[in-house]
């Protein structure tokens, strides 16, 4: 073979050998790029998930344990001012206290008579409200307990005063509508409820017998 002939054939060859040598090199840092594409999503994507979940259970629990309420009508009869506190999360129990006196002064033919009489009623109640929207600020409000009573009394006409005390107490069990925001605010409350006892009733002739009688309640108040 003539040295010409032999000098462009090795010639060719080496040129051939660097373009495959290039395109190794091209190929790597692709190789490496789309390696980094794949894995980094799939990093985020773990770490965010579980931060996400945890807050929406954090929002569904009610932060606010304590309200306090005015009551009209009620398990108070007339009124009553109440608390509550939430034992768990949808489970409360209340107190409230009201307080009536009452009195009257008359003369028949020069005889003055006059009497006085005074009540205290302390309302207590366990309430539900698990039935309740997404936010648990309105809720189905299922309840009852019973009012406890003391009274007091003193009558005093011609020469004669007499005077007497006692406790008694009636139950109540009560269903209606709540709205009380989970991290606190305003509340509100409406329904009904049926005051069951001793000579209760719509049409009750006997003081002895047992009966139910519908009352309405609302109230308004503050939950913190």
């Amino acid at each position: 073979m003539k040295p010409t002939l032999r000098c462009i054939i090795a010639l060719f060859l080496v040129l051939l050998f660097s373009q495959a040598a290039m395109a190794q090199e091209d190929a790597a840092p692709a190789a490496e790029d789309d390696s980094t594409a794949i894995v980094a999503p799939a990093a985020t994507d773990a770490t965010v998930s579980p931060a996400v979940l945890l807050v929406e259970d954090d929002d569904s629990e009610r932060d606010a344990k304590n309200s306090i309420w005015a009551e009209g009508l009620g398990a108070g009869v007339l009124y009553s001012l109440n608390y509550e506190r939430m034992i768990i999360d949808d489970l409360g129990v209340s107190m409230g206290f009201s307080f009536y006196s009452f009195g009257a002064d008359v003369s028949v033919e020069g005889e003055d008579a006059s009497a006085k009489a005074k009540l205290v009623m302390i309302p207590i109640s366990a309430n539900y409200v698990g039935i309740s929207s997404s936010s648990k600020k309105h809720s189905l409000e299922l309840g009852g307990g019973p009012t406890i009573i003391f009274a007091s009394a003193a009558a005093s006409g011609a020469g004669v005063n007499t005077e007497g005390s006692g406790a008694g107490a009636f139950g109540q069990v009560h269903a209606g509508y709540r709205i009380q925001p989970a991290d606190g605010g305003f509340n509100f409350r409406i329904g009904m409820m049926g005051i069951f006892g001793p000579g209760l009733g719509l049409n009750a002739t006997d003081p002895t017998a047992w009966g139910i009688f519908p009352w309405p309640y609302l109230s308004l108040g503050g939950t913190f």
